[in-house]
């Protein structure tokens, strides 16, 4: 029984050393460097928020859309199709649709991240802790309460 023990052992230490590295735990790989993006519906109130950001919010909105309802129309398209062309084709269609769709964003990203930056340089200290309390308040009446371990 002591043989069979030492034989398993010693194969698992063999498995373990011959293993590729794409196998292995991702547990002790470095985190990446980029957050997962996270969208926050606003629900078209945006009562406080500056002119030039609301606009490339709403500007944002629609381009969105636009690009869901073209992207919906040509995947009922794509299921329609009969022929390997036809499906190639849609196929393009909906690549090219994303690809324009992310050149967008990407602009969209970069006025966004310009209109922040100016509006930093406008913010002064004592309308910083105003939005530090207000949003202190907000979280004490009902926010996420996920730093007390609820």
């Amino acid at each position: 029984m002591k043989a069979l023990q030492l034989l398993v052992l010693a194969m698992a230490g063999l498995a373990s050393v011959g293993e590729p590295q794409a196998v292995r735990a991702q547990a002790t790989a470095a985190p990446s460097s980029a957050p997962a993006a996270v969208v926050v519906p606003h629900d078209g109130n945006l009562a406080g928020v500056p002119a030039g950001i609301k606009s490339l919010i709403a500007n944002f909105d629609s381009t969105r859309d636009a690009f869901l309802a073209k992207q919906e129309l040509l995947q009922a398209a794509l299921g329609t199709a009969t022929t390997t062309a036809e499906r190639a084709a849609i196929r393009e269609q909906l690549q090219a649709n994303r690809t324009a769709f992310l050149a967008q964003l990407k602009l969209f990203r970069g006025q966004l991240k310009d209109n922040l930056a100016a509006l930093k340089l406008k913010l002064n200290h004592a309308e910083f802790l105003r939005i530090i309390d207000a949003a202190q308040s907000a979280a004490a009446e009902g926010g996420p309460d996920h730093h007390r371990g609820h």
